[in-house]
């Protein structure tokens, strides 16, 4: 196992809570092609603190490499709900963005 696998699995372990460590083990396993791993962290992030905007983006484009449109779509969509509420701009535009690329403008949305 690599050094930063370990670290962050270490600071899980201090503090399963600990979002942005969740988050980073995520990314990291999809560094190295472990995208079933990437794809458990990011969802335990998800349900642990729904609100972290970041992980909508990044869970969905998963999703597509995945090949999980529809999973892809309803994460998205779920996002832009959240951040247009929570008024992270910056967040809900890219999410707005990935369900365009997505669906080509066809999300049954707005």
């Amino acid at each position: 196992m690599n050094n930063r696998l370990t670290l962050l699995q270490g600071f899980l372990e201090k503090d399963p809570s600990d979002s942005f460590s969740r988050y980073a083990l995520a990314l990291e396993h999809l560094k190295h092609g472990d995208v079933s791993e990437g794809i458990r962290e990011f969802e335990t992030l998800l349900q642990r603190d729904p609100n972290y905007a970041a992980t909508y983006y990044h869970l969905g484009k998963t999703y597509e490499k995945a090949g999980r449109a529809d999973d892809a779509k309803s994460l998205y969509q779920q996002g832009i709900a959240l951040t247009a509420k929570s008024g992270d701009a910056h967040a809900n535009k890219e999410l707005k963005e990935a369900l365009f690329m997505l669906t080509g403008g066809d999300d049954d949305e707005d």
